[in-house]
């Protein structure tokens, strides 16, 4: 027969606070209903401090410049990572422990939390988009108002300037592009982006017009031309050096000069630019995008903003040259 297994012994564990009196129960209630008030009393405060900055933010987009704005995104961006980087540094030799918060939060390391950092990409993002927007707000309303000039008679676009040319250092004013289609582009030479797209389109469009009028009629009536808003680094070897790159026209003339003078030919073609405040040698400059098209006599005959295609304005350009041909040289 088989052999009776042994009996199993039991220990018997009574559980831990099995009987608690009333008055510890109503204190342990009572302080978590504190912590709980407490942490919607932060997540509130936190809330009231975001909406209060991008209230503040949003009134003072609508009244600064590009340039402050730009100046406010780098600083408020700069805050942030030293604030990331301030970490406090372990000691050699010995671990970095996690603080505990009283909030009720989980265990973390370093000052930045993840409520941070979501308000503070979220007033970002805000900050980023307002100056996107005021931007293309001020673009509009200066092509509204060139379309206003336009509309109501001879429009006060152009006008008498006096420059230097990049190629022969020599001086060169408006005089010298009578009897010509001249296009005109604002821009300068350390533009990232705007300004070599918009020089590419014109060659385009000038490539198109070969193709359909001719190249040496386009090269005898109209005159690709580059007018820089920084005289302060675009000199003429500077501009030169720029004009050469290969996908720009072999036509265009680079302009530049003094500050006065890049100035005067700027507030002539109601031409909006402003240096950011980076730094003496590394800095951008806003200006506006536009492309003016001049007749033979100096008036303004067309204007071609930033989502002009190169096919539309050589349609454009061509269909100003064919009414414009009998008085040009």
């Amino acid at each position: 027969m088989p052999s009776k297994p042994e009996a199993y012994t039991f220990r018997y564990r009574p559980e831990r606070n099995r009987h608690v009196d009333s008055s510890t129960r109503e204190n342990a209630l009572a302080g978590s209903r504190r912590r709980r008030r407490r942490r919607l009393q932060i997540n509130s405060v936190e809330l009231w401090k975001s909406s209060r900055c991008t209230a503040k933010l949003t009134g003072m987009l609508r009244s600064v410049s590009y340039g402050t704005l730009r100046q406010t995104v780098r600083r408020f961006r700069g805050n942030f990572l030293r604030r990331c980087s301030s970490a406090p540094e372990s000691k050699p030799g010995r671990p970095s422990e996690p603080t505990h918060t009283t909030t009720g939060s989980s265990w973390r390391q370093g000052p930045v939390t993840w409520r941070s950092l979501a308000i503070t990409t979220g007033v970002g993002a805000g900050i980023g988009f307002l100056y996107w927007q005021q931007k293309e707000r001020k673009a509009k309303e200066l092509e509204r108002s060139v379309t206003a000039q336009v509309s109501s008679g001879k429009p006060a676009i152009g006008g008498p300037f006096q420059l230097v040319d990049a190629r022969t250092r020599q001086t060169v004013t408006d005089a010298d592009f009578r009897g010509r289609l001249p296009l005109f582009y604002f821009g300068f030479t350390h533009c990232p982006d705007v300004c070599p797209d918009e020089l590419t389109k014109i060659s385009k469009a000038l490539a198109l017009l070969d193709q359909r009028l001719g190249h040496d009629r386009v090269s005898a009536t109209i005159a690709p031309v580059f007018i820089s808003v920084d005289p302060e680094r675009d000199t003429p070897d500077v501009v030169n050096e720029f004009l050469r790159n290969e996908e720009f026209d072999e036509r265009f003339v680079g302009l530049t000069g003094s500050v006065e003078q890049c100035a005067a030919a700027a507030r002539a073609f109601h031409v909006y630019y402003m240096k950011t405040d980076e730094s003496e040698e590394d800095y951008l400059v806003d200006h506006s995008i536009i492309t003016y098209l001049m007749g033979p006599d100096g008036d303004l005959l067309d204007y071609f903003g930033k989502n002009i295609s190169a096919e539309e304005m050589a349609q454009r350009i061509e269909g100003h040259w064919k009414r414009m041909r009998l008085s040009l040289a």
